[in-house]
């Protein structure tokens, strides 16, 4: 009886042991149906073959440019193949003389070749791929990036180059800083709608004032980071640095441009400074720009709503030190260093010992050597008494 059950459970294990490892070796070959790689770097490996000729860009127009023309998909999604003649010589191919089959390769001539999609993000997919071969510096940067990562890990629906800069309708807008936080709406609208808000934001969107940051000062554009990216918090003052650091931009508005320095200074930042040259991929506890100040929704400390004003400031405190009361938001200085017309009496103290110290040590030191000749002088006194005698 012990030895038939003994065959039965070894025949279950052996079993259960074939059956992992089927399943093993079938995931190896289930990967999703447009990721060919798993490093960012090479993600977009399709290379289209060259036009066998040219075709002008009327001819493609010639039946492109009628409207309401589309494909349909077999996911029942319609894809759009009218194209705006005057949006596209516009457009910065149009402008480089950029034709039609430098980018739609597989065409060589009507009737078209049938195009192997199910959906639209398939063709945005491709049309990505094509935009990398003739932009490999911005290939290696977006590999690099958040957009990128996403895409490794299987979702199709991040960012890709068409996107952002559109198919027919391409613009540079690397100095458009409102086009630039526009385009991030597209997918981020609720970040926007924040930012919008911001001091920041109501500057750029509303004001027209281009000295704010917008999206791509912070996360970069192609190789974009964000908070899910080691370091990326740790080292985010170095982010607000590059602006609040600016001793001619800053006194355009009033704003003292030694804040970083002021937080450095502190404890605060000196452990993150700490943190950043010891450690650091390693996330830190201690407080950086954006644990006071907010992220997208950064207000005027005279805001009543920032988080920072004199009235809120201890809510904020309390974040990190819940059982912090009102002397301990009151014993902030602010990022301002102490003078005559900031915090006074912390001046006036700080001045008493830069004068004290420094006269204690000296007199001291003086006293020493004082002594210390006088006992020489002594000595050789001594010493020269002796020998006349």
């Amino acid at each position: 009886m012990k030895i038939k059950l003994k065959q039965m459970l070894h025949s279950k294990l052996i079993s259960i042991t074939f059956l992992f490892l089927i399943i093993f070796i079938a995931s190896l070959f289930v990967v999703p149906k447009i990721i060919v790689s798993a490093e960012a770097s090479e993600l977009f490996s399709y290379a289209p073959s060259t036009a066998s000729e040219t075709i002008p860009v009327e001819e493609c127009l010639s039946c492109h440019q009628v409207p309401e023309m589309f494909l349909p998909l077999e996911s029942g999604e319609r894809l759009y193949l009218t194209v705006d003649p005057d949006a596209f010589a516009a457009s910065i191919h149009g402008q480089q003389e950029v034709v039609c089959v430098d980018c739609h390769t597989e065409f060589t001539g009507y009737p078209h070749p049938e195009l192997a999609i199910e959906n639209r993000r398939e063709v945005s997919i491709q049309l990505t791929q094509v935009c990398m071969n003739c932009h490999p510096e911005e290939k290696d940067l977006y590999a690099k990036g958040r957009h990128a990562q996403e895409f490794v890990k299987g979702n199709l629906n991040t960012a890709l180059c068409v996107d952002c800069h559109t198919s027919h309708q391409v613009k540079d807008i690397r100095n458009s800083k409102v086009e630039i936080a526009e385009t991030c709406q597209k997918c981020h609208a609720g970040i926007y709608e924040i930012y919008h808000s911001s001091v920041h934001g109501v500057a750029l969107l509303d004001d027209l004032n281009f000295d704010v940051p917008t999206c791509s000062d912070c996360h970069e554009a192609h190789a974009n980071t964000g908070p899910g990216d080691p370091g990326f918090v740790l080292f985010s003052p170095k982010i607000c640095e590059s602006c609040h650091a600016d001793e001619i931009l800053m006194s355009k508005y009033g704003v003292r441009a030694d804040v970083f320095e002021t937080y450095v200074a502190d404890f605060h930042g000196t452990t993150v400074a700490i943190f950043e040259k010891v450690s650091p991929d390693q996330e830190t506890n201690k407080p950086v720009c954006i644990d006071c100040h907010g992220v997208h929704d950064i207000r005027s400390p005279d805001d009543e709503n920032s988080s920072v004003m004199k009235e809120n400031l201890l809510e904020t405190c309390q974040r990190c030190h819940p059982e912090a009361t009102s002397d301990f938001s009151d014993s902030w200085l602010g990022h301002y260093t102490p003078d005559l017309e900031h915090n006074p009496l912390v001046y006036l103290v700080n001045l008493f010992y830069y004068v004290i110290i420094p006269g204690t040590m000296g007199g001291l030191f003086l006293f020493i050597g004082t002594d210390v000749w006088r006992r020489y002088k002594d000595k050789r006194s001594d010493d020269s008494g002796g020998e006349e005698e």
